[in-house]
């Protein structure tokens, strides 16, 4: 029963064997039953016939003859029936076997480069990468234009295979390369807190949480003199490697005109003329510097295209700061910089950033924004300069609750105490 079911259930081959088979039983089973329904017939017929003549027989008295004429006429009748059967069974036997036989041949002529062509195709990934044509394949017909579409699609699948290990190659490279630019970025920047420690007329903390690519921002601040302070807050338009290159440099130009005894003004015009005569990729950079005077208080700054910075009052609420700005640095060859004084007296403190702060975005594509800043200043606005940097990006990482971080967030908290520092 099992080899009986496999014969009807198994491959095309099988299938069409057993097909066939079947026709062959229905054909002769049908024609037998039509060769002796009509063997039959005839028979009765031929009975009918010979019985309209019986009488003439009886009446002539030849009724022994009229038997032995009729038995030899039907005996002869069904041997030429039976000679004509079997000739017949013959014939259709012949045919359906060879019916059976072109079949089966022809259904190998379908199985064999069918599965072939499946061994080839599960074999691919393990012992080839490509599935070639073979001579099993020509056939003539829709399995060659099938095998020949495998073929062109693996040459396909394997060319995409190599430009995706190429791609992914380049890809880590310069994934690795933009790692260490990354690192060597950071490694620029003051990262040691408190980072005057002998001072206590002041207390700072900076930060900068850099977005997946290399980016332009950066801050600094550094002894001018023993009296005298600089700051910068700083973003080079622009990402990857080349902003990042031109945020050093401008860096260091900010920071060399500053300890050269330049004002905020005059260093940043002269850093733009400096970028201005090789600034082939049109970089931008927008900058807030400041000179601070740590006896007094009092203090110098210049804006070029800059975020506002935020000031507070002893006592009080830190307040944006809206002036006009000035143009950023890189744009224009000689063009001027505005710069204003600003006085800052024992428990006033500023906190400067980078746009990164205020475009922070979350899932629903809305701005962080100035007013959520100073809302998160606000909350603890006495507390010291790391507190201040460490609310702020609690606070704005709870609103963009993960959303992909596109640029850097770059921050710096400045307290002065005075000159005694001490603010009782």
């Amino acid at each position: 029963m099992e080899k009986l079911r496999r014969i009807f259930t198994g491959g095309i081959r099988n299938k069409i064997f057993s097909m066939l088979l079947v026709t062959v039983i229905l054909t002769i089973a049908a024609y037998t039953a039509v060769f002796f329904y009509q063997s039959n017939r005839v028979e009765q017929l031929v009975n009918d016939t010979y019985e309209a003549q019986q009488q003439i027989y009886l009446e002539n008295g030849l009724e022994d003859q009229y038997e032995s004429f009729r038995s030899d006429a039907v005996a002869a009748f069904r041997r030429e029936m039976f000679h004509a059967r079997n000739i017949l069974i013959l014939v259709v036997v012949l045919i359906v076997a060879a019916g059976l036989a072109s079949a089966f041949s022809i259904a190998g002529r379908i199985t064999d480069p069918l599965n072939t062509i499946t061994r080839r195709v599960a074999s691919l990934g393990v012992r080839n990468r490509q599935f070639m044509m073979e001579d099993v394949y020509r056939t003539g017909d829709e399995i060659e234009v099938l095998a020949e579409s495998f073929s062109k699609q693996s040459a396909r699948t394997a060319l995409y295979i190599e430009q995706i290990k190429r791609v992914t190659a380049e890809k880590e490279r310069i994934g690795a390369e933009l790692d260490m630019a990354s690192r060597i970025q950071v490694s620029q920047l003051p990262r040691l807190f408190p980072p005057f420690p002998d001072r206590k007329e002041f207390s700072l903390y900076a930060s900068m949480t850099p977005a997946k690519e290399v980016g332009g921002d950066f801050y600094d601040f550094f002894m001018i003199d023993d009296d005298h302070m600089g700051f910068v807050m700083a973003d080079v338009s622009g990402k990857g490697v080349p902003a990042a290159l031109l945020m050093m440099v401008s860096r260091v130009l900010v920071k060399s005109g500053l300890q050269n005894g330049k004002g905020p003004a005059e260093t940043l015009a002269s850093v733009n003329n400096q970028l201005c005569e090789s600034n082939d990729a049109d970089f931008f950079v927008t900058v807030w510097c400041a000179v601070l005077e740590i006896s007094t208080g009092k203090g110098i700054a210049a804006n070029a295209g800059h975020e506002h910075p935020v000031l507070r009052r002893a006592g009080g609420l830190y307040e944006l700061q809206v002036y006009r700005h000035s143009m950023p640095v890189g744009t224009l060859m000689d063009i001027p910089f505005r710069q204003h004084a600003f006085q800052l007296n024992p428990g006033d403190s500023f906190f400067v950033y980078t746009d990164g702060v205020a475009e922070a975005t979350n899932e629903q594509k809305e701005l962080y924004g100035t007013e959520r800043m100073l809302a998160a200043l606000n909350r603890e606005p006495d507390a010291h300069p790391m507190e201040i940097l460490e609310n702020m990006t609690q606070d704005i990482n709870s609103f963009v609750d993960g959303a992909e971080q596109f640029d850097d967030i770059t921050m710096l908290s400045f307290l002065y105490f005075g000159p005694s520092g001490n603010l009782s």
